[in-house]
This record gives structure tokens, sequence and C-alpha cells, in this order.
């Protein structure tokens, strides 16, 4: 049976941090989908810095690049957009930008759309394609946001109730989302499990003395006292990802920066734990951080934030409700571990691979086809 073609209305920009957006492309290219990438077309007022300016001045069309490399099947595009937010970028895009996204992106013939920001542009870009089936994967609480369209809860329940299929990234998600679209379904977080698993056994007591986290680091969601207390108590802390300014002041934290997702394994040789330390408000409670069982895989224990989703896993990952617990379960890491613990989270990850999380995924948009 032929393949349709997907359009995957993302979030993120194609080289931005990788995630399940680009997973997701990337996915659907190999399975034999002719795939398009529309990179974000913006959900709040970025933040002003030299690189955002010289990204946005930037956003021409062009090929795939990023954290994966050319692929087969999938194109990426960067849309001239505005964030749907002051009244002069509504009437920018309604009038100007998005007709040109329409016209650059040409007659595509009863494609898929997955949507991530809820918002009026998506909205609009959706009514363009005149889409056979649309998927919204909700992955975030995007009310909760900093900056986000004042509108955003009216635009996000058109979205809802526009879509042929709702996907949820958490069960607190799925609860919320549920009270309008009952039919709504799980499709959380996975791993490139042969990426990442650790063939070698490690010995149950293994002292740890490196303790790693990877990802955006920024004082929405991360804990800087947390990430304070961990480094002072002498630990070796590795951040690799983009950081916010204030962490960078943090003293004896060894910073890797950015690291594309294929290179992300290497990146983490020596490391003996991970730690997760996100604030537990609004905007994080909904999340199911990605990394999850990229970390489970290769059987490092996990040191986490109790978000819903965490403590969904407490069989898997130690919890930590403050700075002090982090340091004190870091700690006793060598009496707690044991062969059966790291066995067991390399089997749950397992479980959730990429691949059996698409491939749920596909068969739940084939039976609406």
């Amino acid at each position: 049976m032929r393949k349709p073609p997907v359009v995957i209305l993302a979030g993120v920009r194609w080289d931005f941090l990788w995630q399940r957006h680009q997973t997701l492309a990337t996915l659907f290219a190999r399975a034999g989908y002719p795939t398009l990438f529309v990179e974000t077309t913006g959900l709040a007022n970025p933040r002003p810095s030299r690189a955002r300016l010289l990204r946005m001045l930037s956003r021409v069309r062009r090929g795939v690049g990023g954290g994966e490399g050319p692929q087969e099947n999938l194109t990426v595009y960067a849309p001239l957009t505005a964030p749907p937010t002051w009244r002069a970028f509504r009437w920018a895009n309604e009038r100007f930008l998005v007709p040109r996204v329409r016209r650059d992106l040409g007659k595509i013939d009863d494609p898929i759309v997955v949507a991530y920001p809820p918002t009026a542009t998506t909205l609009a870009l959706i009514s363009c394609l005149d889409p056979a089936l649309v998927l919204y994967d909700r992955s975030d609480d995007y009310e909760h946001f900093p900056g986000v369209p004042k509108d955003i809860a009216q635009t996000e329940r058109e979205l809802l109730l526009r879509a042929d299929l709702v996907s949820c990234t958490s069960p607190l998600l799925l609860e919320k989302t549920r009270r309008l679209r009952p039919d709504a379904f799980l499709s959380g977080p996975a791993v490139y499990y042969e990426r990442f698993a650790v063939p070698q056994e490690l010995p149950a007591s293994t002292e740890i003395r490196t303790v790693c986290f990877f990802g955006d680091v920024n004082e929405e969601r991360i804990d800087l006292a947390a990430v304070e207390a961990i480094a002072g108590a002498g630990f070796g802390l590795r951040i690799i990802g983009d950081v916010e300014k204030g962490f960078l002041k943090i003293p004896g934290v060894d910073y890797r920066g950015e690291v594309s997702h294929a290179d992300l394994p290497g990146a983490l040789a020596g490391v003996d734990a991970f730690v997760l330390p996100y604030r537990v408000n609004a905007l994080t409670r909904a999340i199911s951080p990605a990394k999850t069982y990229e970390c489970l895989a290769t059987g490092r224990p996990v040191v986490a934030a109790p978000l819903p989703a965490m403590r969904d896993l407490g069989e898997h990952i130690y919890l930590a409700q403050s700075p002090e617990d982090y340091v004190r379960t870091l700690k006793g890491l060598r009496e707690t571990e044991t062969q059966e613990r790291r066995r067991a989270r390399i089997e749950l990850a397992r479980e959730n691979s990429w691949e059996a999380r698409f491939a749920e995924l596909e068969e739940a948009l084939w039976r609406a086809l």
C-alpha cells in the first residue's frame, strides 16, 4: 500500500536539542513515508541574544542537517514566520508569511500532519495542507510556557477538536486531555536502545565519582540549588547541552556543550550515575523527560526530581525531594545498587525502544486512515 506523505509541524529547529519531533520525522522517513519536517513557526517571543538573532536572520529554506545528518525521504523546511504573540506579528503572519509558507510547500496530496505547538499558526497551516489525517502529539502543557500567546488555551482546544488522533507523552497530560478527548492515548518517551545500551557488566557497588545531566539547562526547568549541592558535595558533575548563564557560575562543573544525538553515547563515557534535577512546577509537572529511557538503557543509576512521570518509574529511579536528597542518595548508591536493579533498568529501556513506540503509533495511524 502506498505510504502517504507526512508533514511534521515541529516545535523546534531541526538542529536544536534532539528530541521527539526529530526522532519521529526520522522514523517516518526510514519507514518509507515521504517526510517534510517544518521547523518551529514560533510559540513565544525569543529572548534577545546574539545567537538567536543570527538564527532568525538565517531562517531560509535549507536541506536536511542537524544531529542525525541527511536521511532519505526526509526534507527540512525553515519557515519565515513570526511568533503569534503580538497583534502586529499575527497580522504579518496572516497577510504575508503563512501564505508564503503555503506557496513554498506547494501541493502535498493527502498528507498525515503531526502537529506540535498548538498555535494559531499551526491551525492555519493545517487548513492550508488539507490533510487526510491530523495527529496532535501533545508533549507539553503549553499554557504554562512563559511568553506564550494569550489565546493558547483556546487554540489548543481548537487543535484538540480538529485532530483525528491525539497522543500524549505523559500520564498527567493524558488525564488532562481526556476531559475533552476521551479517545486520547499514551505515547511516552523512548530510546534508541542499541545506541545507548552498555554491553559489559558493571560492578554492582561501583563508587559514584562522575554524575551527568544532558539536555537544555535553564532556571525555569532545572533546580539551580540541586545542581549547586551536587557539585559542592565533591562529585564530578558533567553537563552536556546548552546552559543558561546562571549555571555557568557554579564551580566544579564540567561543561561539555552541545553534542549531536548520534555522538551523545560517546560523550557519556566515564559517567557513573545520572541526575534529572528538574524543578517541580506548573511548567514541568506534566512532562515526561525524553532522556529518561536513554539514561536507563546505560544501566547506570538515575536520581530524579519527583515529577509525576518519574514517580511512575519509582522502582527503577531514585527520587530526590530536595538538594540534600540528591547528595544523600548519590553517596548511598554504593550500598543500594545491585546487579538486579541494573538489569531491570536495562530491560525496561529495551521494552521502550523507539522501534516499539513507533510501531504502536503507526498502527494507530493506519487504523484511523
